[in-house]
């Protein structure tokens, strides 16, 4: 029996240890991609208790996916919104903001965010993980009153295909979504201002944790 239980530790010693995923305060500097509504929840609060010098934004109006994954866009040479103190012009974190409205397929997703992901890895040859995100959600996943409101399931399918093709660096983000449909104006995507705030906690609560 003794010998058999000093096997049995000796096999376990002998096992990888399963990599520790690292959490945000783990990385020098967070940028965060996107479109309108994610500069607007980014300015309303979404750095306020955090340190403000590891995280920064860059975002435009209809800066869709394709426009991102464009190595040429001038979307690249924006400057960012709020820099980080380190690294902020090769952070070692970024938050894709994934955005289209025309696309109604996986295939089509998948093809176009692998396309972003190639852009971002030449972008940002520093980065230690690129997380892919959706739009914000309505609570349940269902519409406030625009379907802009609503991700579609083959959306986040594409996004689990296009992360298990780069494991260790590429992976999904959380899937924020409200509790109520009152932040959104007139149904959404967009946000009243008094909304704003309440988004940009709904962010922080889940991207900061990481």
């Amino acid at each position: 029996m003794r010998r058999a239980l000093l096997t049995l530790a000796s096999l376990t010693l002998a096992l990888p240890a399963t990599p520790r995923a690292e959490a945000a305060d783990e990385f020098v500097c967070t940028e965060i991609l996107g479109v309108s509504v994610t500069g607007d929840w980014f300015g309303a609060g979404f750095e306020k208790g955090i340190d403000e010098g590891r995280w920064q934004v860059r975002w435009r109006s209809k800066a869709f996916v394709e426009l991102w994954a464009d190595p040429a866009s001038d979307l690249w040479t924006l400057p960012p919104q709020s820099p980080c103190t380190k690294r902020s012009d090769d952070p070692d974190r970024v938050i894709f903001t994934a955005v289209n409205w025309e696309w109604k397929t996986r295939e089509e997703w998948e093809s176009r965010l692998e396309a972003a992901v190639a852009t971002i890895r030449a972008k940002r040859p520093g980065a230690r993980r690129i997380e892919l995100m959706t739009m914000l959600r309505a609570p349940g996943n269902q519409t406030c009153g625009s379907v802009m409101t609503v991700v579609q399931p083959y959306v986040d399918e594409a996004i689990v295909a296009v992360a298990a093709r780069h494991p260790g660096l590429v992976t999904a983000a959380p899937k924020v979504s409200l509790k109520t449909c009152e932040p959104f104006l007139k149904g959404g995507p967009h946000y009243t201002d008094a909304g704003m705030a309440v988004v940009a906690q709904a962010y922080r609560e889940q991207l900061v944790r990481r």
